[in-house]
């Protein structure tokens, strides 16, 4: 990914790929993108971010393509956190549809299906 790209997407430590499967560690950098303008007393990863990066992911390592055309069962636990590392677990479902959720240790931040048109 160019340095465009890398400014809205946080850095990978580690990936751990199967066939249908990812697994990505990721550190939450503070000099994201998504956290200027966006709750400047208290930054928090917003939602459509984590959708976006899970998306992103998605078609970068299980090689998912096409335009979003429904997210269901959208959850949001906890904030994601400037400076956190969590775990983005990505599943293919099927050729236009993947899971994802991400999640560190006993605690879960967010969680949705998504499927691809």
């Amino acid at each position: 990914m160019n340095n465009h790209a890398e400014a809205f997407l946080p850095a990978i430590n580690a990936i751990e790929q199967q066939n249908d499967k990812a697994l990505i560690n990721l550190t939450i950098n503070a000099d994201l993108r998504c956290f200027k303008g966006h709750f400047d007393d208290a930054a928090v990863v917003p939602g459509v971010v984590q959708l976006d990066w899970a998306i992103a992911f998605a078609r970068k390592y299980l090689s998912l393509q096409g335009d979003v055309l429904d997210v269901s069962v959208l959850k949001f636990q906890k904030l994601l956190l400037p400076n956190m590392t969590v775990q983005l677990e990505i599943v293919k479902k099927s050729a236009n549809k993947f899971t994802f959720s991400y999640f560190c240790a006993e605690d879960k931040f967010s969680s949705a299906r998504v499927e691809l048109i």
